[in-house]
């Protein structure tokens, strides 16, 4: 029993930690690597952060820390390992291919970490501010993964999406990542201020589906939230 509640201690600090070093990516890191050519060294240490927070506090099971490892090392050394297997076999491959295996593994890592936040978030048990703030790491794990959807569109289709401003959106990468981070979070607010604008159909319906679930997600987090406190005052009534 108590190495139940140490257990489930550590997850709840866990998720309040993770939602500090996303908040800090998205929010601080990104930006300033715009801007500051030695913001990336706070970029690379939230990342790193947030991924070791993830393999030892989220999960037990060594399969799915091995994955979550695997995932995490894919964008260092898998265009490598990819680069070398089809120079192997006589093809030469592109930058655009090394950026697709980094995207699809960081696609592939947050999805994982979404999956498994949500499922202390929404699991049964007392309701505590650690778990809403779980809640809200889900959300901006959403808006985190539509970035790097986005990003693989517009890295195969350049007009997918266009700007309103005179800012071009065929940046580097660093740049790319900051405007499609903003785009993204935009959409899933419903904020839409206009200056980025899809234009692809596929860009389009990902930008729509992305502000459907960012309309239903809140209402569907304060239904369940207060469904879980309703479970536990009845198991626990004398708390």
């Amino acid at each position: 029993m108590r190495t139940y509640r140490v257990r489930h201690y550590r997850i709840d600090w866990g998720l309040s930690a993770l939602l500090v070093l996303q908040v800090l990516t998205l929010f601080v890191a990104v930006p300033l690597n715009t801007q500051y050519a030695g913001a990336h060294l706070l970029l690379d240490g939230c990342r790193l952060g947030f991924a070791l927070v993830c393999v030892t506090v989220l999960t037990r099971h060594r399969l799915l820390q091995l994955l979550l490892l695997l995932s995490l090392a894919a964008p260092l050394f898998g265009p490598l390992v990819a680069r070398q297997l089809l120079l192997d076999i006589g093809i030469d491959a592109s930058p655009g291919f090394q950026h697709g295996v980094i995207e699809v593994a960081a696609f592939c890592f947050n999805a994982a970490v979404t999956a498994l936040v949500a499922r202390h978030v929404f699991g049964p048990g007392r309701v505590t501010v650690h778990r809403i703030q779980g809640a809200v790491l889900i959300y901006l794990n959403i808006a985190a993964l539509f970035a790097i959807a986005f990003n693989a569109i517009l890295t195969h289709s350049p007009g997918a999406l266009v700007s309103t401003t005179a800012t071009p959106l065929a940046l580097g990468q660093g740049e790319r990542t900051a405007v499609l981070t903003y785009f993204s979070l935009a959409t899933l607010t419903t904020t839409g201020y206009g200056d980025i604008v899809p234009v692809l159909p596929l860009a389009r319906s990902l930008a729509n589906l992305e502000a459907v679930i960012g309309q239903l997600f809140p209402a569907t987090l304060l239904a369940r939230i207060v469904a879980l406190q309703l479970e536990h005052s009845r198991r626990t009534p004398d708390a």
